[in-house]
């Protein structure tokens, strides 16, 4: 009930209602019950007297104070009315507030759940996974070989040039300031990966390569696989930018490696170093990525190609469709690969297709060479122009992430 509602004839009511006090005690007693409990010294008859014109007035006082106490139930109740409504549109509006911060999380979460850990090769689409030089206006390329267990992976992110400019300080960055700036701020479990960045000790630039100071314990070297996952995040990350990286010790001397001794040679990050074939790596999300088998190099591309049907472990599946075969023919930059019966697309798993495609454009591009496809049904397919030889990719398995 609302306060407005209390008016005169409500109250009237309320005091018509109020039970009526009757006394039937005699004066007598009254008065000795009060002497009992010491309300008066035992006085003269007429002090008696006084205390019994005062004990006249407790009927009308006992019917006052029984008011009274109405009025103060009446307008407890009013108060814990008006509390109680108080109270319901508060709790109304902390579940509001409550279900407006639950929305703007949730909301948070997706956009971070979009931003960080989507992946432009989702498995429902055919999607392209891979970067080229026409998609890098304005966004700058950042790659890193990114761990799942003793494994590293390639990575690329395509971040806003203006981000690179504000973070950095430039928006013609180096691949090491590149790596300096945002590598620590890429949150790899996040992203399904082991944590593994930023690399121990510290780089720098000579040249047309880097140095790489690691202190005692740094563990690279604890065991073959380690050495391996190593060499692969220093390929996968500065490769295209630097030649070499010398391996130094915090005194300046070659490193010494358990199981290679002292490395007074630089680790090569280019040329046949890493002429790779790209094969299917799954991560136990059920992601694919496509990736170097352990980082085997070839030789010659038509090499490389064929090999990528040829499955020798347990960890990296071939690219190739099932029962597809081909052949090569190299002239210049190009590579034209002709299928051995007409290959239709649309008769594969849209995915699977795709990662066949660019694993082949992938292994290509690590000898510097294009892909021109024929005995292929479709002239146009997923973005695709069959017609003629496609652009050269820069970058493989792109990542959206908020930087």
């Amino acid at each position: 009930m609302n306060k407005e509602q209390w008016d005169d004839e409500n109250l009237e009511n309320l005091f018509k209602q109020a039970p009526k006090v009757n006394d039937l005690r005699t004066k007598d007693v009254v008065l000795q019950r009060l002497i009992d409990e010491g309300a008066f010294d035992e006085k003269p008859p007429q002090l008696q007297k006084v205390a019994q014109k005062r004990i006249r007035w407790t009927p009308l006082i006992a019917s006052i104070a029984s008011l009274f106490i109405l009025v103060l139930i009446g307008s407890q109740f009013i108060g814990n009315n008006s509390i109680s409504m108080e109270n319901s549109a508060r709790d109304e509006g902390e579940k509001e507030s409550t279900s407006d911060a639950m929305e703007a999380k949730m909301a948070d979460q997706s956009e971070e759940s979009s931003l960080m850990t989507t992946r432009a090769f989702v498995n429902a689409t055919t999607q392209q996974t891979l970067v080229y030089e026409s998609q890098l206006e304005g966004v700058t390329l950042f790659e890193m070989g990114l761990s799942v267990g003793t494994e590293s992976i390639p990575v690329s992110f395509l971040i806003p040039n203006d981000i690179v400019l504000n973070k950095v300080g430039t928006d013609h960055p180096t691949n090491l300031q590149l790596y300096e700036t945002f590598a620590s701020k890429i949150d790899e479990t996040a992203l399904g990966f082991s944590e593994y960045h930023p690399f121990k000790g510290t780089f720098h630039e000579q040249e047309d390569g880097i140095i790489h100071t690691l202190p005692d314990g740094h563990n690279y070297d604890a065991s073959s696989a380690n050495i391996s996952n190593y060499t692969g995040a220093l390929i996968n990350t500065f490769g295209d930018a630097y030649k070499e990286v010398q391996l130094e010790n915090e005194q300046g001397e070659p490193l010494f490696f358990n199981h290679l001794g002292n490395l007074t040679e630089p680790i090569q990050l280019q040329g046949e170093q890493r002429q790779y074939n790209y094969f299917v790596y799954q991560k136990q999300d059920g992601s694919y990525y496509l990736s170097p088998n352990f980082h085997t190099s070839f030789s010659t591309v038509e090499e490389a190609l064929n090999n990528m049907a040829v499955e020798s472990n347990d960890l990296y599946q071939s690219a190739i469709l099932p029962d597809v075969t081909f052949n090569t023919e190299v002239k210049d930059n190009i590579v034209t690969i002709t299928f051995d019966q007409p290959l239709d697309l649309e008769q594969f798993e849209p995915t699977a297709a795709m990662r066949m495609i660019e694993g082949m454009l992938l292994t290509a591009a690590s000898f510097d060479k294009q892909i021109k496809f024929e005995h292929i049904v479709q002239d146009n397919w997923s973005g695709f122009d069959f017609t003629k030889p496609l652009e050269k990719p820069i970058g493989a398995n792109i990542v959206l992430y908020n930087f």
